[in-house]
């Protein structure tokens, strides 16, 4: 009798140690996620299966949901006392996965500025393949529509992975304060110096008269910088090289036509230039001393 007690206490502990081990393994972790520190304006939830809630101060964001941020809206997210996330307006991030090794995301477009000090929770950062690293940094992160990636560090130093290398090889790079680093999906990155202001130089043309229906414009501008141009027909949208360098041909309808030019880079600085150009097909041409008229 006293064996069988024994056999049937043992069973019964192998289930629940295979029960509580199960769990472990297999089923989410109710308690682990980021917290809701602020939210301005339209902030929601969005779960796995598409269905949105608003999210207000002191809600959880588990693994595997996105927090969307509307227009004008403002949401601060954090782990612990010393890792913060500020998702500006238009910005969507999604929480990959959150425990004793650090948070990770995945920043699926706008603009996230992040704080992690040293000792708190570590941050991994994703985008389109690309990851952004830090454990005791300030620094923004930025992504497009079409991909197009900026990291500034304000304050200590990230790295980055994932980035398009020679030969299509996979590359990384450490970017510290004071610099930033521009990328598109499948082209090399570039590291420069914080600048001041966008440069935005437009190579006008040098009379502001001219007989033909079109006008071709080369400037340049921050690299992979945004450039819309326009012109009596709409607006053209051009992406800069790594150089900054661009062109578009803009059209001219008769008369007087506003050609403006619009520079963003990726983190939003913007810069703009205009001028007015005037078509006169019916102008005269002289062919040696006469005078003919008409296009």
């Amino acid at each position: 009798m006293r064996q069988a007690l024994q056999l049937v206490l043992a069973a019964l502990l192998v289930l629940v140690l295979g029960y509580v081990g199960y769990r472990l393994v297999f089923s989410e972790d109710h308690t682990a996620g980021v917290e809701v520190v602020q939210a301005q304006g339209e902030v929601l939830r969005a779960g796995a299966d598409g269905a949105r809630a608003p999210l207000s101060q002191g809600d959880v964001v588990r693994a595997r949901e996105s927090v969307v941020v509307g227009e004008g809206a403002k949401a601060v997210l954090g782990v612990g006392e010393g890792t913060r996330l500020e998702l500006e307006a238009r910005s969507t991030l999604r929480v990959v996965d959150v425990d004793a090794t650090g948070l990770r995301v995945e920043l699926e477009q706008g603009r996230v500025s992040a704080r992690v000090r040293a000792g708190s929770t570590p941050l991994g950062l994703t985008s389109r393949g690309r990851a952004i690293y830090a454990d005791d940094a300030d620094f923004t992160v930025a992504v497009d529509g079409e991909g197009a990636l900026a990291v500034q560090p304000d304050r200590g130093q990230v790295r980055v992975e994932g980035l398009a290398g020679e030969g299509g090889a996979a590359a990384q790079a450490a970017v510290g304060e004071g610099t930033r680093l521009l990328a598109l999906p499948g082209r090399s990155p570039v590291i420069e110096a914080v600048p001041s202001e966008l440069l935005l130089e437009v190579g006008w043309p040098t009379s502001p008269s001219t007989r033909q229906s079109e006008v071709t414009l080369e400037g340049r501008t921050g690299p992979f910088a945004e450039v819309q141009i326009g012109g009596a027909e709409g607006w053209t949208r051009v992406r800069a090289g790594p150089d900054g360098r661009f062109h578009a041909s803009v059209p001219l309808q008769e008369g007087e036509n506003r050609v403006q030019v619009h520079a963003t880079d990726t983190l939003g600085n913007r810069r703009e230039d205009e001028v007015s150009l005037t078509r006169d097909s019916t102008a005269p041409t002289i062919s040696g001393s006469e005078v003919q008229w008409g296009p």
